[in-house]
């Protein structure tokens, strides 16, 4: 227990200086960030710090809580649960603003690798999300079921917080 605290510790401490790096590198070195804004560089700003904030430290959290938190098992998917609705929902805001910036600049969409990577991690989390959501929450499938997708909701839970 004691191994699992200070690592615990170490990753939040980890979480702030991420947040904290991202936050400068966004405000002091590319003009800050606004979803409204003449600038549009501005409105670009802010796909970096969601997708950061949402794949990268919220999913770490929840993947981290379920797994190192001591609780009551609901309890513990009921965090899990709401604070992966928080990182899709993030990662999806932080898609529109990218969208909406390349709207507002005349640029095409989805022509890169990274556009197209980006939409198959979004799109793979929210699937991952809906499929966790009724095998293992509500209504829940039978143990059965559930125990041959545990490793596969295991991976791509931790795949899926990796790929930002």
């Amino acid at each position: 227990m004691v191994g699992s605290f200070h690592v615990s510790i170490l990753v939040h401490l980890l979480f702030i200086a991420i947040t904290t790096l991202v936050l400068v590198w966004l405000l002091h070195f590319r003009e800050g960030v606004a979803f409204n804004s003449s600038n549009k560089a501005k409105i670009f700003n802010l796909h970096p710090l969601l997708m950061t904030i949402g794949f990268v430290l919220v999913s770490g959290e929840a993947i981290m809580i379920y797994k190192s938190a001591p609780g009551k098992q609901r309890s513990l998917k009921v965090v899990h649960l709401l604070l992966h609705l928080v990182a899709l929902a993030t990662g999806i805001l932080g898609i529109v603003t990218v969208f909406k910036f390349k709207k507002e600049e005349g640029l095409p969409n989805m022509y890169t690798l990274h556009s197209w990577l980006g939409i198959s991690a979004i799109c793979s989390f929210g699937l991952q999300y809906i499929l966790g959501f009724f095998a293992y929450f509500f209504p829940g499938a039978e143990m059965y079921t559930r125990a041959s997708l545990l490793p596969w909701h295991s991976f791509w839970d931790f795949f899926a917080a990796k790929k930002h």
